[in-house]
């Protein structure tokens, strides 16, 4: 039997839309099932890092259960998909019972994008958006944490075979840097921290550090995962992505639609540095000039870049909809991420441990005008 392609996993956050990536990963799973894929670590920043903190904690219990060792790659794979499962279920469940206005306003629109509702209007007069978390149930974050992962951080701080290293990113305000808590410093106060959005009295505090978003310098991070790989002695990333890059159409109007495509910018911005890092990392390898490291340090390897998306049908959801986590609504996300999966994954498949699926030096010089022209 051929060995599992060793595979790291990056999740991007954006409220709401990031049911999105449960999908994707619904997908992914069935393929760990199989023996085709093990994965070797995950990180994400904001929602982002609540799906990867379900998936690793689904991963911990499924590497736990009793039985033969052909069969555990199918047990942590089942209850990861379990785990995904529940977290969205609590999160709709959380935000129906609370009345959610944005839950209210698709239901009486008839559509998933809601910008120009009436509840979107009194939003922004009242300012009240501001507050909310990530996941789109403000104060409510603690309550389903709670119930959906119990054991947390403890079932983090034991390695298990098979089951992929948690990173989670948060901003550390005063010292303006990226903090990772890695598997068993994942406790709910740091999963609050990564999805803590810039407000007066909002901060979450973590032995005397003040923490907001982690989507400001790490959506999701990166680096953290290159390491991974180099000791696992694996190449491929994957990215799943929620935030466009593009937004066609008129400039934001309202204060919230200014605000989201500023933060998207921002959490994009950071992430497409660290993939022009790698990016050059990886022309270095390939011309020659890094040298082999001393004995007993693991090598720089080729990252083989891979990434799922679904851009030009999340742009259309528009802004208010990433905080309306009705039941319906998720359900329609998940299944365009498993849509999306099973459209990429041929391709991508193909392409483990031998090159990119993803051109993501098109990206790279795109955005930052890398082949910018100087006159003699």
């Amino acid at each position: 039997m051929n060995r599992p392609h060793r595979l790291a996993l990056a999740l991007q956050g954006g409220g709401v839309h990031a049911a999105f990536t449960w999908g994707v990963l619904d997908g992914l799973l069935d393929q760990v099932a199989l023996g085709a894929i093990e994965l070797v670590g995950v990180s994400g920043a904001s929602s982002g890092g609540l799906v990867a903190a379900a998936l690793a904690y689904g991963c911990h219990e499924g590497a736990s259960r009793p039985g033969p060792a052909a069969t555990r790659p199918r047990r942590i794979a089942d209850s990861a998909q379990t785990k995904l499962r529940e977290l969205w279920e609590a999160i709709a469940r959380v935000a129906f019972w609370s009345g959610n206005p944005f839950v209210a306003a698709q239901t009486l629109a008839g559509s998933w994008n809601i910008d120009d509702s009436a509840a979107a209007r009194w939003a922004d007069m009242a300012g009240t958006s501001a507050r909310a978390t990530e996941s789109g149930l403000g104060g409510s974050l603690t309550g389903v944490l709670r119930e959906v992962l119990p054991d947390m951080p403890a079932i983090f701080a034991r390695p298990q075979p098979g089951v992929p290293n948690l990173v989670i990113a948060a901003t550390d305000i005063g010292e303006g840097r990226r903090q990772l808590f890695v598997d068993g410093a994942v406790s709910p106060d740091a999963l609050r921290a990564s999805t803590c959005r810039p407000a007066p009295f909002a901060a979450i505090e973590i032995e005397d550090r003040a923490y907001w978003d982690g989507a400001f310098l790490g959506n999701p991070p990166l680096t953290c995962l290159i390491e991974r790989l180099r000791q696992r002695e694996a190449e491929d990333l994957l990215l799943v992505t929620i935030n466009p890059v593009r937004r066609d159409g008129p400039p934001p109007r309202t204060l919230r639609q200014v605000a989201d495509r500023i933060s998207e910018l921002t959490a994009n911005a950071a992430l497409i540095h660290e993939i022009n890092t790698i990016e050059t990392i990886n022309r270095l390898i390939g011309s020659g000039m890094i040298a082999a490291p001393p004995p007993g340090q693991h090598p720089f390897r080729r990252i083989h870049l891979h990434r799922i998306e679904a851009d030009a049908e999340i742009a259309r959801l528009g802004v208010y909809s990433k905080e309306a986590p009705g039941w319906e609504f998720l359900v329609h996300l998940h299944a365009l991420g498993r849509q999306s999966f099973e459209k990429s994954w041929p391709t991508l498949a193909e392409a483990l441990g031998q090159r990119s699926s993803w051109d993501s030096a098109a990206l790279c010089d795109s955005i930052l005008a890398r082949s910018a022209i100087f006159a003699d």
